[in-house]
């Protein structure tokens, strides 16, 4: 008989022990939050957010059942460059990743639209902070499948501040929050940004649904719309895929400073521009965007500049529709503008941003590398302008021949 290794029997036992230290359900670096602490024997359980943060160890995983969280806390640090006091549902300092959507008796799938998971500060601060302890550490910071709402803020970022860190949201809805400047609803300043089918709508104050404040941030899906103002990019290099900015009192998509470039966007009712871009003062703003749809009641586009060192905006296959004036040109600002269209976009309805069989819209874009629209549909070989793709049951692309092999 061939006996094991002492060391390696040594090592199973301990990683027995381990388990059963660990008790059943509770995967090492997993965390759960539910209502009083409830989670039907999953362990470790809180009953806050803040608790399950507070004792985690970077890089674990919080799961969030439904429900309604509403404890804040309130502290002395040192954000957007001064010490003040902060209040906020969660504070995130660490490498962490945060999901809602789950139920007690269900803590594998997640399923945030039929189990809201909502942070609700009740107007007594933000919704969420997530901030790197200090200038030389970096942290990544996921959440995924929450709702924010009701949070406040006298400055930036009523529903979720973000500052120093790399962060991915997605499946996220950031709704009826309040910033008092820049940021109403989201505030992103950090290193690598990504939102990722989120909706954010409803944010009210003097700033923006979504502020990219420095660093890289990438939009793909997200709908952002019935803000004080839509989405700002502020001294960016920044991605925009598949996004839908439209319902917005003042402005659409603010470019100041930096670049972007931007794919498949419906631009659409924001109230007073759908696209304005001007110099940061620390240097000229250059946008690119490929198969839009640009529909009033504002102006289309705004552009403003030095003239030594100009801001400039391309347009490449646009729908324009309704619009005061297309474009306004101020000294220093440059458009050019490339296979234009004009028509109604003939959407589903008011707020429905989604394209009818008789759209102009479709089939007018150029191939783009865009495979899907914004709700995971496939692109036609010649694609649809905007976000969405219109699904034609009838369309080549929707045919599958069984494969038959001898």
């Amino acid at each position: 008989m061939r006996l094991l290794n002492p060391s390696l029997t040594f090592t199973l036992s301990l990683a027995v022990l381990m388990l059963l230290a660990w008790g059943v359900g509770a995967a090492p670096g997993t965390r759960y939050v539910a209502p009083h602490a409830d989670c039907a024997g999953a362990m470790p359980c809180y009953a806050t957010l803040q608790a399950a943060i507070d004792a985690a160890a970077p890089g674990d995983e919080i799961r969030v059942a439904q429900g309604v969280y509403t404890a804040v806390t309130a502290f002395q640090y040192a954000l957007g460059g001064w010490t003040q006091m902060i209040t906020q549902a969660m504070f995130i300092n660490k490498s962490l990743t945060v999901r809602g959507g789950y139920t007690v008796t269900d803590w594998t799938t997640a399923q945030p639209i039929s189990y809201p998971a909502v942070i609700d500060p009740q107007g007594r601060g933000r919704g969420g902070v997530i901030s790197a302890p200090d200038y030389t550490t970096r942290i990544t910071v996921t959440l995924e499948g929450l709702v924010i709402t009701n949070g406040y803020a006298q400055s930036s970022g009523g529903g979720l501040y973000v500052e120093g860190a790399n962060a991915v949201i997605s499946d996220c809805h950031v709704h009826h929050n309040y910033g008092g400047s820049l940021a109403s609803g989201v505030y992103l300043s950090g290193y690598t940004l990504t939102l990722i089918r989120n909706r954010i709508e409803n944010n009210t104050g003097n700033g923006h649904g979504v502020v990219g404040d420095m660093g890289f941030p990438t939009l793909s899906g997200n709908t952002i719309t019935s803000n004080t103002n839509g989405l700002l990019l502020w001294n960016n290099r920044a991605t925009l895929i598949n996004n839908v900015i439209a319902a917005n009192a003042e402005a659409g998509l603010t470019v100041i400073g930096g670049e972007a470039q931007a794919w498949h966007t419906t631009l659409a009712d924001n109230g007073a521009v759908g696209v304005w871009a001007q110099n940061s003062g620390q240097g000229p703003a250059h946008l690119a965007m490929t198969n839009t749809i640009l529909s009033g009641p504002g102006v289309g586009v705004q552009v403003i500049g030095h003239v030594e060192d100009p801001t400039t905006v391309q347009l490449a296959t646009t729908l324009w529709h309704n619009l005061t004036d297309t474009q306004i040109v101020d000294a220093g600002g440059q458009v050019s503008r490339s296979r234009d269209f004009a028509g109604d976009p003939a959407f589903v309805g008011a707020s429905d941003y989604r394209l009818t069989a008789a759209s102009p819209a479709r089939n007018r874009g150029l191939p783009a590398g865009v495979a899907f629209d914004i709700l995971g549909v496939r692109r036609d070989p010649l694609p649809d302008l905007g976000a969405y793709e219109y699904d034609d049951p009838g369309s080549i692309r929707q045919v599958y021949l069984p494969l038959v092999r001898r």
